[in-house]
């Protein structure tokens, strides 16, 4: 066989995998689908009215459940109502040769409740380290930027907890068994 001959059957051989795949309904695991019951349970979590929490933390908070549920703005009739109350706390580790900290953890916590046709409570927990640097300017930046990891983190948590709760509800009401 020629060198050419050896490519033109490697293209066809990669070509035929390629097209069996298509076939067989593999899916790729991180890829977006859009099936019936990804598009059904989009509109009940768009239909999830997110009320305001208290403090600037819990505001940041507030915007990034808004982005998660209400992609289109807050929606006019909603089905359920979500209800948040934000705390975290600081603790020192970390302790240097000069008994001062190097490290500190941020505890966030965040309880909630979802209340409309089915309801779910729970309570959505983040820690995030962060250094302890000389300069209190730096250290401060570092808290600030320990701070939005924890809540992004709470926010995709309670998001998550949502969807599984509406996706059990609707399968409960649909008669699916898993």
């Amino acid at each position: 066989m020629s060198l050419r001959n050896i490519q033109i059957f490697k293209s066809l051989f990669l070509f035929a995998i390629a097209i069996s795949f298509v076939g067989c309904g593999y899916q790729p695991l991180h890829g977006k689908r859009k099936t019936v019951q990804d598009i059904s349970i989009q509109k009940e979590l768009s239909s999830v009215w997110v009320e305001t929490i208290e403090d600037r933390e819990g505001q940041m908070l507030h915007n990034e459940l808004l982005t998660l549920f209400n992609t289109k703005g807050q929606p006019r009739a909603p089905k359920y109502k979500l209800k948040v109350t934000y705390n975290e706390s600081s603790s020192n580790l970390g302790i240097g040769k000069d008994d001062f900290a190097t490290r500190a953890n941020l505890v966030a916590n965040a309880n909630f409740t979802l209340s409309g046709t089915s309801g779910i409570s729970a309570t959505s927990q983040s820690v995030v380290s962060y250094n302890i640097l000389t300069s209190p300017t730096g250290t401060e930046f570092a808290k600030r930027d320990a701070r939005n990891r924890a809540i992004k983190n709470i926010a995709k948590d309670i998001y998550r907890r949502v969807t599984v709760h509406l996706l059990s509800v609707k399968e409960q009401a649909n008669g699916v068994k898993k």
